[in-house]
């Protein structure tokens, strides 16, 4: 049996961690990645025994209900990606159009309506991953046990997965109070300053893009590995 390819689309082959990674270091400072420790040294600090006990039992888990893959619920998931990835989009390339001053941009209003987009995003993106999993447990052994061992990669990481991203909320703020500042060959010059606010605007939306295909990720991978027991039915 053969199913449609994934949407082009929704992420492309470059890395989303890498892209966003990148866009980060286009606005500030970032540590080499030569100063991370290997994945597995990463991974031991953020599982605990209990985490531990967890994926074990993940790894073990046989599912009550064995069923078999539906090709119709995977590519019925898959539109869904794509159409939640399309609309918070749009959303993104929409979010300062609202944004309205009397004299200077100030940052608290421009926080408010970025920090309001991402909970859309992340609460998108939370949604359609639960729905994912919960499909693949009726979808055989395999996909139920995956979609196990994804929960508790979710649940360990969560903690760690907020306190990064909360990084960018600050990395936006250096950046637009840079921006905001006349440099001093402008000060020199007498000329008046760039447009630094539809600088900082279109730079905070290329960061949410790369971010919102940074948590669109593991339903893009959950929903790849359906497509592939879904090829290997005959």
């Amino acid at each position: 049996m053969r199913t449609r390819p994934m949407p082009s689309a929704p992420l492309a082959q470059t890395g989303p961690r890498d892209r966003l990674l990148q866009q980060l270091a286009n606005t500030a400072v970032l540590p080499e990645h030569s100063q991370l420790p290997c994945l597995s040294e990463r991974l031991g600090r953020l599982f605990g025994l209990g985490d531990t006990m967890n994926l074990d039992a993940a790894t073990a888990y046989r599912t009550r209900q064995p069923g078999e893959v539906q090709e119709a619920m995977v590519n019925t998931l898959t539109d869904e990606l794509a159409t939640t990835r399309r609309a918070l989009i749009r959303r993104i390339q929409e979010w300062a159009d609202e944004l309205e001053f009397e004299g200077e941009p100030e940052f608290e209003p421009v926080q408010n309506a970025w920090l309001a987009l991402r909970r859309r995003i992340t609460a998108n993106s939370r949604q359609l991953r639960d729905k994912v999993r919960k499909s693949m447990k009726i979808q055989g052994q395999t996909l139920a046990r995956l979609a196990e061992l994804d929960a508790v990669f979710d649940h360990t990481m969560a903690g760690y997965t907020s306190q990064c991203f909360s990084q960018i909320s600050r990395v936006l703020e250096q950046h637009f109070q840079a921006l905001q500042t006349p440099s001093e060959q402008t000060q020199e010059s007498g000329q008046p300053p760039e447009n630094w606010f539809h600088r900082y605007c279109e730079e905070t939306q290329i960061m949410l893009l790369a971010e919102l295909d940074v948590r669109l990720e593991p339903v893009l991978g959950l929903l790849e590995a359906c497509h592939n027991e879904v090829n290997k039915t005959p």
